[in-house]
């Protein structure tokens, strides 16, 4: 029997629908340029009021089109670029251009009745709470963390010993010098992302739920504190008698009076991928970067009186127009340097770019000559961008930071075994390097809670799923920053 006309239509119409659908709910990947064809970092590309992306230091960008029509709008837009505004059925195309605006100076003077410097600065601290909000809120945001080591100097090798057979002892020293090989020459880089939900309820208490996360590592090139610390013991637990108790000494000090090589508590735990340091590192950030908070790092907004600035032109977001100011060090105890950009209607800081001025250092320990051992942060960069959200309150959209840290580490550490011959074996280890570190958080959406809701929210835990090599596909149902190419480049090699 043949179908009917409105069957015949009524699949017709299905199949166009279901075309539409599988059209709007897959990802578009593409890059942002400027005329000049060079990638434009951290421009947004907006569906509607208030879902979008980023793009990533190349000028990639990914955005799941999934829940929007094709009449939805779609705005991209950069600071000191024309906004483009098309129809998501048009967004199509693999790149986009934006033009710069080019901007001058005396429009300030024509709009603002000749504010100076000064007056800027005073009206972006008095508005400060006006502007900005920090407890009760819930994020849901993409993190990604990039970690690795530069190694400069290693050497771990046995000074002395009593007791032991000379096959015992070069067999120590060939597995401290590939643990010496692998730290000098390694390159490898280790990415950590995850997505969730973080729950503030003041500057002291969050709670932080996890819904998907990955880790791209090769275990065999770890190179944090916690893997070389580990396998260090592992050599040593591999080499020394595990049915023998032994004091540990460490220069002028004794670690332990009695430790068994069979005590599996030895190993230091892996703390990093917890829950709660996870959480702690993600709020931080958040808190860092929020200025209404006692602990922002941003003094550069906050302690005007300890920076000189200089207005340097303007520029404009979307239509409303925008201070470009830089900063510099007044005073020694100010650190950074950098540019912020501040908004001329509500003078409220809409993007800050900073790093370290020249001689300037954060945390640091030096106890290089007692004990051995020296830590300085010789390097942090940062940018933040903020994004208005309906309450009128400017939240942190977009934040990134980079810190280095350089070490030191030189101590003889000896193991004494507990018994009549008293056997020793005695290590010298000296290890120097910096640590590479590289946080991003992208927030996806923003709400309001009460304490009610802040309460009954549970935190889980984290499971890692950890591929052998980056899959595009991971994150195909969810809204991430696009990665850059040396992250799309990872692959364990069996």
């Amino acid at each position: 029997m043949r179908p009917s006309i409105n069957s015949f239509f009524f699949c017709l119409l299905f199949s166009l629908l279901l075309n539409i659908t599988t059209c709007y709910s897959q990802n578009s990947t593409g890059r942002i340029l400027g005329s000049d064809s060079i990638p434009i970092a951290f421009a947004t590309i907006q569906i509607g009021e208030s879902f979008g992306v980023i793009t990533n230091e190349e000028g990639n960008y990914s955005i799941n089109l999934k829940r929007f029509s094709p009449k939805d709008s779609v705005s991209i837009s950069c600071l000191g670029y024309e906004k483009t505004m098309i129809l998501l059925e048009d967004f199509t195309a693999k790149e986009y251009i934006l033009n710069e605006q080019i901007n001058e100076l005396s429009e300030v003077y024509l709009t603002n009745k000749s504010l100076s410097i000064d007056s800027i600065m005073i009206y972006v601290k008095s508005n400060l709470k006006k502007n900005y909000r920090f407890h009760l809120n819930e994020f849901n945001l993409f993190s990604r963390e990039t970690e690795y080591i530069r190694g400069k100097n290693v050497n771990f090798e046995i000074t002395k010993s009593t007791g032991f057979k000379k096959k015992q002892l070069k067999l120590f020293n060939t597995d401290f010098d590939k643990l010496e090989t692998s730290l000098l020459h390694n390159t490898s880089k280790q990415y950590t992302e995850f997505i969730g939900t973080l729950k503030i309820l003041n500057e002291d208490e969050s709670k932080l739920s996890v819904d998907k996360a990955i880790q791209l590592l090769d275990e065999r090139n770890n190179q944090s504190m916690e893997s070389l610390t580990e396998k260090g013991n592992d050599i040593i637990l591999k080499h020394l008698d595990k049915d023998k108790v032994y004091t540990v000494k460490s220069g002028l000090f004794k670690v332990s009076d009695s430790m068994s090589m069979n005590n599996n508590d030895n190993k230091m735990k892996d703390s990093i991928n917890s829950i709660d340091h996870v959480k702690s590192v993600t709020f931080n950030m958040i808190k860092n970067y929020s200025l209404v908070s006692s602990d922002s790092k941003l003094d550069f907004v906050l302690q005007a009186n300890k920076y000189k600035y200089e207005l340097k032109g303007i520029t404009y977001l979307d239509n409303e127009l925008v201070y470009i100011i830089t900063f510099i060090p007044k005073r020694t105890s100010a650190k950074y340097t950098g540019t912020m950009y501040v908004s001329n209607e509500t003078f409220a800081v809409l993007r800050a770019e900073y790093k370290f001025y020249k001689n300037r250092v954060g945390q640091k320990v030096n106890l290089k000559l007692l004990l051995g051992v020296k830590f300085i942060e010789n390097n942090n960069t940062g940018l933040v961008v903020y994004k208005k959200d309906h309450d009128g309150y400017y939240y942190p959209s977009y934040m990134n930071e980079q810190i280095d840290r350089y070490f030191y580490v030189d101590r003889p550490v000896k193991f004494i075994e507990n018994a009549y011959k008293r056997n020793k074996v005695a290590f010298n280890f000296l290890i120097e390097g910096t640590f590479k570190e590289k946080t991003e958080l992208l927030i996806i959406s923003r709400s309001d809670i009460n304490a009610s809701s802040y309460n009954s929210f549970e935190e889980g835990s984290i499971n890692y799923e950890t591929p052998k090599a980056y899959d595009p596909s991971f994150w195909k149902d969810y809204h991430v920053m696009e990665p850059i190419k040396e992250m799309k480049e990872f692959k364990v090699e069996d």
